[in-house]
């Protein structure tokens, strides 16, 4: 009885120290199990597409809208009297300088001036006259034929006749001038843009009778802000467009003016131009106004530029250590690039980073400093 009893005892204990045994093994793996995890869990890496920056020289421009105006835009108005008895042009007629635009009635002024000329005529025979006599008593009273005094009076008679004559010549002159001005002409190579008078009608003086303009030569304003003023100059190039043609072309300022409208607190900009071909007074212009320039500047897509504490930062890849430093930059100016029939946004960096060195851009803002990363794609510029 003592002898069972014993080897029940006996079994009893290999029975719990076997399972004891089996608790531990299993215990072990699972323990073994979690630290491999852990283990995959610190090699993981993020997977990120690489580009190295463009390079390339960029232009910062103002931009300003104006308008386009005529550099010489006349109003002939009427310099005499006359009846109007026929026009020559109508609106929008091209015409060159000297070119007849209108005819005033000039009979009146042929009548006077005809009336002067025989009166002229008659003077400058009472001249020839008035001479003779006093060469002739100029030598009778040097032989003391006659008396100083009669040589007296025919030279006053003669410088009487000598004065009507210089009056009669004035009067022909204006009379000639009014005869000329019965000829209403371009003063310019322009085009007819209204017509204020019609055949039959009695004009007077400063009367308004057409505008022309000249499509040749034209001036831009430009209104511009007051805080960019510092940065322009005369000479400064300017890239003009017009939404009224296609046709671009490029000017330099020709002067700034000296007051700030206070209206708008705007300064206007001067820029006279050939015209380019189709451009017309009156029509809104569009100006992008070079105010700095940069060679060779580095530039990224915005997506790799990443908003940390400490700034703008970047991701560079170190190929040795398969990880990224992050970098603080400085950005700059942002740029339209167009490729492959794609436009992309593109930020100037203008500190922190070369132009030989790798950014990463897709899964930039997953990153932090010396991270691991696995490549997915490399893009260059």
């Amino acid at each position: 009885m003592n002898m069972i009893v014993k080897r029940v005892q006996q079994n009893k204990f290999f029975f719990i120290l076997s399972v004891i045994i089996c608790y531990s093994l299993i215990s072990g793996c699972q323990k073994d199990s979690s630290l491999k995890e852990s283990a995959v869990v610190l090699e993981k890496t993020i997977p990120v597409t690489l580009i190295k920056p463009a390079q390339q020289d960029i232009d910062i421009t103002l931009h300003a809208v104006g308008r386009i105006e005529s550099l010489s835009s006349p109003v002939i108005s009427g310099e005499t009297d006359g009846k109007v008895i026929s026009i020559h042009v109508d609106e929008g007629d091209a015409v060159k300088e000297g070119e007849l635009l209108a005819t005033l009635d000039d009979r009146l002024l042929e009548i006077l001036q005809a009336q002067e000329k025989s009166e002229l005529k008659r003077i400058q025979i009472l001249i020839a006259n008035k001479k003779r006599t006093l060469n002739r008593r100029t030598k009778l009273a040097k032989s003391k034929s006659i008396s100083q005094d009669s040589v007296d009076e025919t030279q006053t008679e003669l410088s009487s006749f000598l004065a009507q004559e210089t009056l009669l010549n004035n009067k022909l002159a204006a009379i000639q001038y009014k005869l000329d001005k019965t000829k209403i002409k371009s003063p310019i190579n322009s085009t007819v843009v209204k017509r204020f008078i019609s055949k039959g009608d009695y004009i007077k003086v400063d009367e308004h009778l057409f505008q022309l303009v000249s499509l040749s030569k034209l001036r831009i304003r430009l209104p511009v802000p007051e805080n960019k003023v510092p940065s322009l100059s005369v000479g400064q190039s300017v890239l003009l467009s017009t939404p009224s043609s296609s046709q671009k072309t490029q000017a330099k300022i020709s002067r700034l003016l000296p007051l700030i409208n206070q209206k708008n607190k705007a300064l206007e900009i001067i820029i006279d131009i050939d015209n380019p071909g189709d451009w017309r007074p009156g029509a809104t212009v569009l100006a992008n106004i070079i105010i700095e320039h940069f060679n060779d500047a580095l530039l990224l897509p915005q997506q790799s530029i990443v908003k940390r504490p400490s700034g703008d930062v970047i991701y560079i890849y170190d190929g040795l250590s398969k990880t990224v430093k992050q970098r603080v930059i400085k950005t700059g100016n942002s740029v339209t690039s167009e490729a492959n029939s794609q436009t992309q946004s593109l930020i100037q960096i203008i500190s922190g980073l070369k132009k030989n060195e790798q950014v990463v851009v897709n899964g930039a803002s997953y990153l932090t400093d010396n991270a691991k990363v696995s490549l997915v794609t490399e893009q260059g510029h």
